[in-house]
C-alpha cells in the first residue's frame, strides 16, 4: 500500500479482519449451522408439517452460513502479519453479515399474510363469514411489505460493491462508511415498525391468532439486537483494508479485530441470528401459523377459489370454505347458493300453481260442451 493510502481511513470490518482467534468459533458456528438443517428435514420428510415455499430465507441463510464461516475459518487459521488477505473473500463475507438477517423478516412477512388471510375465511364453528375484499387487501399490504426491504437491500450491496477499490479511493471508503449505515438504519426501522404495527392490530382484528402474532415478534425484537450492535460499532475506522499489518501496534481497537471487539461480534452478531435460525427451522410452521405447505401464496381468489381455513395446519371437514368453490372476489358470495335455491324452488311453486289452474279451466270447459240442454238449446 502506498504512502498515501496508509493515511487513508476505511470503515473498519465488522467482525474484524479473520486472526486465529477466529479459528475456533468460526468451526463451532459453521457446524451449528450445518446441524440446524437436520430439523429441517425432518419436518420435511413428514407431509403433515412439510413447507415448501412459506420459509424461503432461512433455510438457504442457514446454508450460506456454513460456507461463510468456513471461509472465516481458513482464512484465519492460514495467514502471517504483512500478509495480503483475498479482498474478494472479505467483501462476501461483510456483505454477508450485512444482509444475511434481513432474510429472516422477510420469512416473518409471508407468515404474516397467512395469519391475516386466515381471519377472512368463512368458518361457521367460529361464526366468521368469508371477507374477499378484506383478504384482497391483506395480500397487497404484503406485497407492499415484501418490496419495503430492498430499502435496506440496495443501499447494502451498493454501499459493499465500494468496498473493493475503498483502500485506494477515499470517496469509496466514504460511500461505503455511509450506505451500510443507511442499509443497517433502515432494517432496524422496518423491524420496529413492523413490531409496532402487530402489537397494535393483535387485539382488535376478529379471529386473529394472537400465539402467530407473539411467535413473529418475537423474531423481529430477537433480530433487532444484530442492526443495534452493527450501529454501534460501525463508526470506527482503521487505515488497513486486507494487508495485515505487520508492526506494532498490529490491531487497534478501532480496527474490531481486538479479542474483546470479537467476543462482541460473536454474542451480538453470529449469536442471535444462529437461535433465529435454530427456532424457525425447528417450528411447525403449519401448525403455528395454521396453513399449508405453501403458506398463502395467491394473488388472487380466482380458480382454484378461496382458500380453505385449516386446524393446526391441516384440512378439518366442516372448516372454512369448499376449497373448490369459485368466489367472485368482490362480494360475498357465501348467501348466494341459498338465494338461488330459494329462488328455483319459487319459480317451480308458481309454475306448479299455472298449470293446475289450466287444467282446472280445462276441465270446466269439457263439461259445459257436453251438456244435452245446452246442445239443444243451441240448436
Amino acid at each position: 500500500m502506498s504512502t498515501d493510502a496508509q493515511t487513508m481511513r476505511v470503515p473498519s470490518l465488522v467482525g474484524g479482519v479473520p486472526t486465529k482467534a477466529d479459528f475456533v468459533p468460526s468451526i463451532l458456528f459453521s457446524i451449528a449451522y450445518g446441524l440446524s438443517l437436520i430439523p429441517f428435514i425432518r419436518r420435511f420428510l413428514n407431509k403433515e408439517t412439510r413447507v415448501w415455499t412459506l420459509a424461503m430465507g432461512v433455510l438457504p441463510f442457514s446454508i450460506e452460513r456454513v460456507v461463510v464461516y468456513a471461509i472465516r475459518a481458513s482464512q484465519s487459521h492460514n495467514h502471517t502479519y504483512g500478509e495480503n488477505l483475498s479482498k474478494g473473500k472479505l467483501v462476501y463475507q461483510q456483505v454477508s453479515f450485512a444482509l444475511g438477517y434481513i432474510s429472516f423478516a422477510s420469512d416473518c412477512v409471508a407468515f404474516m399474510r397467512a395469519v391475516m388471510v386466515n381471519t377472512t375465511l368463512a368458518d361457521p364453528h367460529r361464526g366468521s363469514v368469508d371477507q374477499p375484499r378484506r383478504r384482497y387487501w391483506y395480500r397487497r399490504v404484503a406485497d407492499v411489505a415484501g418490496f419495503l426491504w430492498l430499502v435496506s437491500t440496495v443501499p447494502g450491496i451498493v454501499g459493499y460493491s465500494k468496498m473493493p477499490g475503498s483502500g485506494e479511493h477515499q470517496d469509496q471508503a466514504d460511500q461505503l462508511y455511509r450506505l451500510r449505515y443507511a442499509s443497517t438504519a433502515a432494517a432496524l426501522f422496518l423491524f420496529i415498525a413492523w413490531f409496532v404495527v402487530l402489537q397494535t392490530i393483535r387485539r382488535r382484528i376478529q379471529w386473529l391468532d394472537r400465539r402467530a402474532i407473539d411467535w413473529v415478534c418475537f423474531i423481529l425484537a430477537f433480530n433487532c439486537i444484530v442492526p443495534i450492535y452493527r450501529l454501534v460499532v460501525m463508526h470506527y475506522t482503521t487505515t488497513f483494508l486486507n494487508v495485515l499489518p505487520s508492526s506494532d501496534p498490529l490491531y487497534p481497537s478501532s480496527s474490531l479485530t481486538t479479542s474483546a471487539s470479537k467476543a462482541t461480534f460473536y454474542i451480538f452478531h453470529s449469536l442471535p441470528e444462529l437461535v433465529l435460525a435454530w427456532t424457525i427451522q425447528s417450528m411447525n410452521m403449519r401448525a403455528v401459523f395454521n396453513t399449508g405447505p405453501f403458506g398463502d401464496w395467491r394473488g388472487s381468489d380466482k380458480a382454484p377459489g378461496a382458500p380453505q381455513l385449516r386446524q393446526n395446519g391441516q384440512y378439518v371437514d366442516g372448516v372454512g370454505v369448499p376449497k373448490q368453490t369459485n368466489w367472485s372476489g368482490k362480494k360475498n358470495t357465501s348467501g348466494q347458493g341459498e338465494k338461488k335455491k330459494e329462488t328455483s324452488w319459487a319459480s317451480k311453486a308458481f309454475g306448479l300453481g299455472l298449470l293446475r289452474r289450466k287444467s282446472s279451466e280445462r276441465s270446466e270447459d269439457a263439461t259445459v260442451v257436453g251438456r244435452p240442454s245446452d246442445v239443444a238449446g243451441t240448436v
